[in-house]
């Protein structure tokens, strides 16, 4: 039973990958940018901005999905991804995404957990749903699928793009840049 259990779950997770990702999905979106994202990155924090000017000049036009692809070397990466994970069972994600890219500096020297958890708490968390999902299993399940999957897509650097599927070899430096890639998708 536990075995059968466990394969349903596996298979849930890789079949709703999307839905567990961050997005901005709509029906209308005549671009899906999808971002494998590394919270302890400085250049997956760069673009942060850039994204949100996008969404603003487009709207409904594009989506954007935002996935974890924590890397090796960042020591705090996968425990902001389960984080973010954590707060998004509260309804609080984006709230949640936005503070760890705001503290980033702060939180990678050390203290990560109890800097999340004031995070959790100035979002009105219950904290300790938020400290048990945190460190549960399945938090950490979400984040390993999505660099699983990142890893079948040979991403192997973050930030890492795709737009409408097709991988983004050189990523734009400027958000006018970034507008003229979105734009040659669009048609």
């Amino acid at each position: 039973m536990k075995r059968g259990l466990f394969l349903l779950t596996i298979f849930a997770l890789m079949f709703s990958g999307s839905l567990m990702a961050q997005s901005s999905e709509g029906s209308n979106a005549k671009v899906e940018i999808v971002k494998y994202s590394d919270y302890q990155c400085p250049a997956c924090k760069y673009y942060v901005p850039i994204e949100e000017q996008l969404k603003a000049e487009y709207g409904d036009d594009i989506s954007m999905t935002t996935k974890h692809f924590p890397l090796n070397m960042h020591e705090y990466a996968q425990l902001a991804s389960r984080a973010a994970e954590a707060a998004r069972v509260q309804g609080k994600y984006q709230e949640m995404h936005d503070m760890i890219f705001a503290g980033q500096e702060q939180w990678s020297r050390g203290n990560a957990e109890s800097m999340f958890i004031g995070y959790a708490n100035s979002l009105d968390l219950d904290i300790e749903k938020f400290r048990a999902d945190l460190n549960s299993a399945d938090m950490q399940r979400i984040v390993m699928a999505d660099k699983r999957q990142g890893m079948r897509l040979n991403v192997n650097s973050t930030p890492t793009f795709y737009i409408n599927g097709v991988k983004v070899e050189q990523n734009p430096r400027t958000f006018e840049e970034f507008k003229a890639l979105v734009e040659s998708h669009m048609n």
